[in-house]
């Protein structure tokens, strides 16, 4: 069997694990100082602050912004539900804007209208890899005086602009899951240009509300923080991450290759001002050519061959069904149509092809 994903090594992840063991800070210690240092560095944000994984991240922001029931937030119609999700859970309203039908991303027009009064925050997810028009969005949101946060959790080392996936806007936030461009196990992280008032924020809601006096709660807080164990396999795998780039390309070029002309797929398209690292290999399956995106997934893991259908959007999502979402006709047909490949680092040419030779071998004829 061909994984759809699986996390790949290389460099000193196991040798610095070693060293946290050995150094007896298992929960804190210098791995996580050096990890969020150099995330900061390579994102060229003012602040990082690392957590237990993405979705935490988007729940510390929600708490240091001070978001609370019925406020409202705009979130893309195709996407990880996690933003929407987080939402849910602390009574805030997810205004679903609709993505664009070939880039998969929210487009600044989707969202300028959901845009009212109550609209507290705009969150934009850089899905596959792939980078919103952050210039229009931004601008928009600037003139409502509205935050932006990047979902970055699929877009690690993706440039818009010749700027870093995540640095761009007031916040960024990543995941560090085991199926994404740099793993953790589990982990993820936060990045801001906000003052340091707000970092602070952060950093107490992630210990239980503490600022400096130990056991003393400002408020009531979680503990979202990493291990030093998962910042050290982090700091390794940051330390390579030019290594990792390249080889994610190499097997992106060798799939768009061999599928760009293929009748009834539809690749995912990229601006010519983004320069992606892909996360996974999404396609879209005209049903006219293919059999049903469920069901192909089902015929492919036959053949030996996993892989992944694309989001629900939240209109095909029974959690959501209180909330308008019959408007998102782009992300609905994506939500049935996407099936994604096989993608992770060590994956070889010839698994490729062969990943290839199956899907086309179910073409209709």
């Amino acid at each position: 069997m061909i994984p759809w994903a699986k996390p790949n090594y290389h460099g000193n992840e196991e040798k610095y694990v070693r060293q946290a063991l050995k150094s007896t800070w298992i929960s804190d210690g210098s791995f996580i100082k050096n990890f969020e240092k150099r995330f900061c560095s390579y994102v060229s944000s003012r602040f990082a602050i690392s957590v237990t994984n993405g979705t935490t991240a988007l729940h510390l922001v929600y708490l240091a912004m001070g978001l609370k029931r019925g406020d409202e937030i705009i979130v893309p119609g195709f996407g990880y539900m996690a933003a929407a999700n987080i939402a849910l859970q602390m009574g805030i309203k997810p205004v679903f804007a609709d993505v664009d039908p070939e880039t998969f991303c929210v487009t600044a027009e989707n969202i300028k209208k959901k845009i009212n009064s109550k609209t507290k925050l705009i969150v934009v997810i850089h899905t596959y890899g792939n980078m919103c028009d952050l210039n229009s969005i931004i601008k928009i949101a600037k003139k409502k005086n509205i935050p932006v946060l990047e979902d970055s959790a699929e877009s690690f080392g993706s440039k818009y602009e010749g700027r870093q996936s995540g640095g761009i806007a007031d916040i960024g936030t990543f995941s560090f899951q085991a199926t994404k461009t740099i793993t953790t196990g589990e982990g993820g992280m936060i990045v801001t240009k906000k003052n340091k008032i707000f970092t602070d924020k952060l950093k107490a809601y992630r210990n239980h509300g503490v600022k400096v006096t130990r056991y003393f709660h400002h408020f009531p807080g979680h503990n979202f923080r990493l291990t030093n164990v998962q910042a050290a396999i982090g700091y390794a795998q940051l330390q390579k991450f030019s290594k990792i780039i390249n080889k994610r390309k190499t097997i992106y070029n060798t799939y768009k290759n061999l599928l760009k002309n293929v009748e009834g797929l539809k690749l995912q398209k990229f601006s010519k001002n983004i320069k992606p690292v892909v996360w996974t290999f999404a396609i879209v399956l005209n049903p006219r050519f293919f059999p049903k995106r469920d069901n192909l997934i089902k015929k492919m893991k036959t053949k030996g061959v996993e892989t992944r259908n694309g989001f629900y959007s939240p209109g095909r999502l029974p959690i959501y069904n209180k909330f308008k979402t019959s408007h998102l006709k782009n992300s609905n047909k994506l939500s049935k149509n996407v099936i994604c490949l096989p993608f992770f680092t060590s994956l070889k040419r010839k698994e490729i092809s062969f990943v290839v030779k199956t899907l086309l071998s179910f073409k209709k004829t």
